[in-house]
């Protein structure tokens, strides 16, 4: 029965991963080409750079080097970014399955536990919205799942523990997120080995030293190139994503939440709540339930704007988790009710918010293009230009740019919050044209004029019609 759902199911998720695929290839996201110009300078031997200049402007240097590993072999950069996130998504899936194989163990009322990891991992606004995106998002999403079942799952053999640790190693690489989960699982891990293993102590101790190093290893030498190359261990991007007080960052902390994972947020108290006193679920149960609390608090505390995939990172495995305690109470309506309800919420939203947003995206993109052609193209070489969105920007035009978002250059951050300040700012550094909507000081003149749809994320359909203004200013 397992193996027939299995298989049903499977062949359900590659048709629509096909489809999906399909639909929104020409949507690469404005970071993803962040990603994508870093890797073409280290792909030319300019080293770590972003529009000509060495910077700190990256938070997931491995997947940096897994797209100029892809188009070394020979692919295009856009098709690098779109098969570098099929990567990811295998690694999502497989990861999943794994996980909720593991947690199910041969016990029959959770047998179905491995299908359903897969489907609340799977159904999801987010995760649809960033899975061909070009981010490196569902790849580090797969690498928590991965950690999480290698390390705290089975039997912890030298062999199994390596794997962990690597797995453990090359997370904060793709996010630096993945540090809190390291802070939780590497101490599990050394202990789990420590009291499995049949070693002599001193066997057992040089093993626990060599698997700690090698967790450590990646980012201690990636810091110490971030250390020498841009005199910093904190991109750029940590600074230039924060803003506002607590008040205001926890209402859309909540909203961004509440909108991608709606049914695990409603039967996260009813699930845990009553059984905290007498708290039995393993191990690998409670990291799944405390690493997105903890992501949360570090967002909180570092005072960070979250974006929807920030979210997705973590949240996936509160999901699971709460499929686990319902298929463990011998709940099995519970179970299918909730995976359906998940399933219900995602495909709504996905239609009424990310299709028609997707859409509009795409169009965006075509009019960025457009946009860096003409700077390519007509405009003075020589002549930088201001611009907040500077990733499709730089990565098509070539153009000199002044960052007016803080990713390559943090010294705007505290002029952000003013449009004023933030011109004068780009003046200062030299900008001569400016890419906004409204004119950004009385005398700009346009230069280049388009039109751009509504690319937020809305439940008001209506919005997704409407247009506005971009256009490239000549500064007075």
């Amino acid at each position: 029965m397992e193996l027939r759902a299995a298989t049903f199911w499977a062949a359900a998720l590659v048709a629509a991963a096909i489809s999906w695929f399909v639909f929104c290839y020409g949507y690469i996201e404005d970071d993803a080409f962040i990603h994508l110009e870093f890797a073409r300078s280290l792909a030319g031997g300019q080293g770590f750079a972003f529009n000509g200049h060495v910077v700190y402007g990256d938070t997931a240097p491995l997947w940096v080097l897994i797209l100029a590993g892809i188009h070394s072999i020979g692919f295009g950069w856009v098709a690098s970014a779109k098969l570098a996130c099929v990567a990811g998504l295998l690694v999502v899936v497989s990861g999943a399955w794994r996980l909720g194989h593991e947690l199910a163990g041969d016990n029959p009322a959770l047998q179905f536990l491995p299908i359903g990891a897969v489907l609340v991992t799977v159904a999801n606004p987010y995760f649809a919205h960033w899975s061909f995106s070009g981010m490196e998002t569902l790849a580090a999403l797969g690498v928590t799942l991965w950690s999480i079942s290698t390390a705290l799952l089975g039997r912890p053999s030298l062999r199994r523990c390596s794997f962990a640790a690597l797995l453990l190693a090359i997370g904060p690489l793709l996010r630096p997120e993945c540090v809190l989960l390291d802070a939780i699982i590497g101490p599990l891990l050394l202990l789990r080995f420590w009291r499995a293993s049949r070693a002599s102590a001193a066997q057992r101790l040089a093993a626990i030293v060599a698997l700690g190093l090698l967790m450590a290893l990646p980012v201690t030498i990636w810091s110490d190139y971030a250390l020498q190359t841009f005199g910093a261990i904190v991109p750029n991007t940590n600074k230039a994503k924060q803003g506002g007080s607590i008040t205001e960052l926890v209402p859309r902390l909540l909203s961004v939440y509440a909108v991608g994972f709606p049914v695990t947020l409603a039967l996260l108290p009813f699930l845990t709540l009553p059984r905290l006193a007498h708290w039995r679920a393993p191990v690998a149960v409670s990291v799944l339930l405390l690493w997105p609390l903890a992501c949360a608090c570090f967002y909180l505390a570092n005072h960070t704007v979250v974006q929807t995939r920030y979210s997705l990172l973590s949240m996936p495995s509160m999901g699971i988790a709460l499929l686990w305690l319902i298929a463990e109470a011998r709940r099995p309506r519970l179970f299918a009710g909730t995976v359906t309800a998940m399933v219900l919420a995602a495909t709504l939203t996905i239609s009424l918010v990310v299709v028609p947003h997707l859409i509009n995206k795409q169009k965006y993109i075509d009019v960025l293009a457009q946009i860096s052609r003409y700077l390519r193209d007509q405009m003075p070489r020589q002549a930088p230009v201001a611009v907040f969105a500077i990733g499709e920007v730089a990565f098509e035009s070539r153009h000199p740019l002044v960052d007016t978002g803080g990713i390559t250059d943090r010294s705007v951050i505290p002029h952000m919050a003013s449009p004023a300040e933030t011109l004068a700012w780009a003046k200062a550094h030299g900008a001569r044209y400016y890419i906004t909507g409204a004119p950004p000081e009385p005398g700009a003149v346009p230069v280049l004029t388009a039109t751009v749809p509504f690319i937020g994320w809305t439940f008001r359909r209506s919005l997704y019609d409407s247009r506005e203004t971009l256009a490239i200013y000549e500064l007075p």
